[in-house]
């Protein structure tokens, strides 16, 4: 049950992604909203919850790109797990954290991924990881202090259900 709602986010931001109009590019490159919602939910989560996460980020993914999605699934479910030991090394209230993660988080999946994937030209893919970094990290700070504060208001009402 606790998987339902991020994949219903998951499955929404990979529809918004597709829509994002051009004038949201930084560099050159959209944020990789899919991407957002894994970082998010998985630094409010454990590393085991952030793989599993992952793992249906990066199918998801893989499947609405149409190619490697091998590396997809690989790449998102490392990321999910190197979130969730975020949180389980380093929490704070500092919006800079979940900004932070989401710029080195996203620097680590896509790495990996053009190591999978080489691109032709590497100075453009640079460029694009960097705009992607950049809008990953605006995103992700709303994101997951959204999904921080719906986590606190569900479990509010489980422990009143409770007395």
């Amino acid at each position: 049950m606790k998987y339902v709602w991020p994949i219903v986010m998951l499955v929404a931001a990979a529809g918004l992604q597709g829509n994002l109009p051009k004038a949201v590019s930084i560099l050159g490159a959209r944020p990789d909203l899919v991407l957002v919602v894994l970082i998010s939910y998985s630094l409010a989560a454990d590393p085991a919850f952030g793989a599993t996460l992952g793992f249906f980020a990066g199918l998801l993914h893989g499947s609405l790109v149409g190619f490697s999605l091998g590396s997809f699934i690989v790449t998102r479910t490392i990321t999910g797990f190197l979130a969730g030991m975020v949180t389980a090394r380093l929490f704070s209230e500092n919006p800079l954290v979940p900004a932070l993660s989401a710029i080195w988080l996203t620097i680590v999946c896509e790495a990996l991924f053009l190591l999978a994937n080489p691109s032709p030209d590497i100075a453009i893919a640079f460029r694009k990881v960097a705009g992607e970094c950049i809008g990953n990290a605006i995103f992700t700070i709303f994101a997951f202090f959204a999904i921080r504060s719906l986590n606190t208001r569900r479990k509010i009402k489980l422990a009143n259900a409770r007395i």
